[in-house]
């Protein structure tokens, strides 16, 4: 026999006291008084219940969002001759191999845009049959210089910037 589990916001609600009830039954009232809702004589013959409102607000708030969302200017620069293996947004898979004196294999290296981005193992060829290390697929971070970020000009001088 399994039980069904009952939640509450509190102890009223669990022993749905007669004030509870009452004030759960005046939560949300169908009609507005009109005098209360803006204070205009003209709202009095209006009858606009609550389900309208939301609607109304929730096609506002939708305009309003869609109206604000400008994206922004990117300005791309183009290849003045681009390479025909090269489309932007597609990557491209090369055949390589690596070794550093400890590790040694067959690998494909994943460009985007000409930059190494990933290295798996390459299960086509080689001894070791796609089978890679840590150190072999962590290898693409050694092509990225950490000191070039450290020599930063501005204006023919030298800035000494420091990343912590």
């Amino acid at each position: 026999m399994s039980k069904v589990k009952t939640y509450w916001k509190g102890i009223e609600e669990k022993e749905q006291s007669d004030s509870f009830i009452q004030q759960s039954k005046n939560e949300f009232p169908q009609d507005l008084p009109a005098q209360e809702f803006l204070a205009d004589e003209n709202l009095a013959e209006s009858s606009t219940n609550r389900r309208d409102f939301l609607k109304f607000m929730g096609f506002s708030v939708a305009a309003a969002t869609l109206a604000a969302c400008e994206s922004p200017v990117v300005k791309s620069i183009p290849y003045v001759n681009k390479p025909e293996e090269i489309t932007p947004g597609v990557a491209n898979w090369y055949s390589s191999t690596y070794w550093d004196g400890n590790d040694y294999g067959s690998i494909l290296v994943k460009t985007r845009e000409g930059r190494p981005i990933f290295i798996k193992g390459n299960k086509s060829f080689g001894i070791n049959k796609g089978a890679t290390t840590p150190r072999m697929i962590a290898s693409v971070l050694s092509l990225y210089n950490g000191q070039y970020f450290c020599k930063i000009y501005k204006r023919g001088r030298k800035v000494n910037f420091r990343f912590f």
